[in-house]
């Protein structure tokens, strides 16, 4: 049956034949619920593989399974939820997710003591840092590259269990001013918003901290509201008549420096109508650039960040503390330093002055977060991620016919034998 399939930030759409099978031999991606903002998670042929029953293992997750659905039905917080309440497992470990904990409990493969994962030639293997370990590194921040995750095994981890955070929220203004405020605390969840349209950079920090079970609150977790709207307000994103600017400056003085007790869906999943770009963005098209930067060039982020929204109409921008990647034989954008996300609608977005910001981010060993990714070319990223060769040398033998593929790893030339 054809479906129309598009990534979440409406910039890739396609139609595609769904299966339930690997049972082709013609170009493949499994895919789940599409929450890449760009080309990562469409299918570079015409079928898409939406795995959903597969016998697993005992003590394996189904890769189709939510991180909402399971803390919510397990009663465990994993480390590195992102801000979507509906990213599968399967796609949460092909892009190697972060969330608010970065800085101290790294990214979602910290969550993992094994996948399950069909190749190319339908084998089912288990895979972990012991046994097919070279498939396992790979597959995480793969992007569905190396075959179909079916399950997830977790570690354990000592991450409280709790429906409750105590969010301390601070006011300033310059970005040099803001990352001095980031502090490395267990169980702390830390974000910054900045207004990248006035002229003193103001920000809103806020960290926010477990609230451990025993304190007589409830301690069931609510699931999130996950319905958005299908229409936009356009000229607020287009910031015509400076209406994006002066609704910064209002957010930003009406805000209080304040603690406030939060539940879980506030803390992971804040997401509404204003800070939810597409809602302001021209037929819900947005773009964004997110960007690592390793710490010991740091002195460089205000001169990034100033490329980048050169001759660009930047809407929302995030700033959060990252740590070193776990391994390097995958294309996690992950290092010891910052990330910074910045939505543009994409009806406005400039394609040429990007690439003097690309120029830029090479020179200083940034990376582009490809699950974010619709503007590179080849040449940027191959520049970028110089562990490429380690993972495309391990791919090239798990996949040698390239049956898995997508409109992203078509355009990076990521499987170019």
């Amino acid at each position: 049956m054809s479906k129309l399939i598009h990534s979440w930030g409406n910039s890739s759409n396609k139609y595609i034949e769904a299966k339930e099978d690997l049972n082709i031999n013609d170009l493949v991606l499994t895919y789940g619920n599409l929450n890449s903002y760009g080309d990562a998670g469409i299918p570079l042929g015409k079928y898409g593989y939406k795995s959903t029953n597969h016998k697993l293992d005992p003590g394996f997750y189904s890769s189709s399974i939510t991180i909402e659905d399971f803390v919510h039905e397990n009663n465990k917080i994993l480390y590195g939820i992102p801000g979507k309440s509906n990213v599968t497992l399967g796609g949460a470990v092909a892009s190697d997710v972060h969330g608010k904990d970065s800085y101290w409990a790294g990214n979602f493969n910290n969550n993992l003591e094994s996948i399950q994962i069909q190749l190319s030639n339908k084998d089912i293997l288990v895979c972990d840092a012991k046994v097919n370990s070279e498939i396992f590194y790979s597959t995480i921040a793969g992007y569905g590259l190396t075959g179909s995750i079916l399950g997830i095994k977790f570690k354990e981890n000592n991450t409280p269990y709790s429906n409750y955070f105590l969010s301390q929220t601070k006011k300033g203004t310059g970005i040099e001013t803001l990352m001095k405020c980031f502090t490395k605390e267990k169980d702390t969840y830390t974000v910054a918003w900045i207004d990248l349209l006035g002229n003193k950079s103001n920000w809103i920090l806020e960290t926010s901290t477990i609230i451990r079970p025993g304190n007589n609150l409830d301690k069931i977790i609510q699931k999130s509201n996950t319905k958005e709207l299908n229409f936009s307000l356009g000229f607020i994103g287009n910031n015509t008549f400076n209406t994006m600017r002066l609704i910064n400056n209002t957010y930003f003085n009406l805000k209080k420096e304040n603690e406030k007790i939060k539940n879980f869906s506030d803390i992971f999943y804040p997401i509404g109508f204003i800070n939810n770009s597409k809602n302001i963005a021209n037929k819900r098209q947005i773009v964004q650039i997110q960007f690592s930067l390793p710490k010991k060039y740091e002195t460089h982020l205000v001169e990034l960040v100033n490329l980048l929204i050169y001759k660009q109409k930047p809407i929302l921008c995030s700033l959060k503390r990252l740590s070193k990647s776990s391994n390097n034989f995958n294309l996690s954008f992950t290092q010891n330093g910052w990330t910074v996300a910045v939505d543009f609608p994409k009806k406005y977005f400039n394609f040429n002055s990007i690439r003097h910001f690309y120029k830029k981010l090479i020179e200083f060993e940034g990376k582009i977060y490809l699950a974010k990714d619709s503007t590179m070319n080849e040449s940027e990223f191959k520049s970028m991620y110089s562990n490429f060769d380690k993972w495309e040398k391990i791919v090239k033998k798990i996949d040698p016919d390239n049956i898995f593929q997508s409109e992203l790893s078509n355009r990076l030339g990521l499987k170019k034998w």
